[in-house]
């Protein structure tokens, strides 16, 4: 009975200890929660400042979407990575001046999931995207809507 006693003793003095770690493990702020870019809106998407994200990549879209006609407008080619900003609907720029905007706008999407502790994971419901150009800048129409 002793040796069963004794095992059992210990147990609450173990689940303290363990206890008393996990609270004093600092909270790691995530590259989320910190980014930030010029006078865009932190607010919250599906994860932290995601808002800001996006304010970002369409800041960024406006440098290099000029256009005169449908032809001069493709779909950006972007990682999403944690999240889904300018992956749907893609972000449509200028054919010539594509590489660049993917540079820049990469560079902030990496920023942003550095360290992420979220990841977006809302539905595209639109299947078809079209490049235009409307009001002398790049943009999409849809062709077709998912159907649930």
């Amino acid at each position: 009975m002793a040796r069963i006693l004794s095992p059992l003793l210990l147990l609450p003095l173990t689940l303290a200890c363990s206890g008393q770690k996990d609270a004093t493990q600092p909270h790691v702020v995530s590259s989320q929660e910190t980014y930030e870019y010029g006078t865009c809106e932190k607010g919250r998407g599906e994860c932290p400042h995601e808002k800001a994200l996006a304010c970002a990549l369409d800041t960024i879209a406006s440098k290099y979407n000029p256009c005169s006609k449908h032809e001069d407008c493709v779909a950006a080619n972007l990682d999403a990575k944690c999240s889904g900003t300018g992956s749907c609907p893609p972000l449509y720029v200028n054919r010539e001046m594509r590489a660049g905007f993917e540079a820049e706008a990469q560079r902030e999407i990496d920023r942003y999931c550095e360290n992420p502790t979220c990841r977006s994971s809302w539905p595209c419901f639109v299947t078809k995207f079209e490049a235009r150009c409307a009001n002398s800048r790049c943009t999409w129409r849809s062709f077709g809507v998912a159907a649930f």
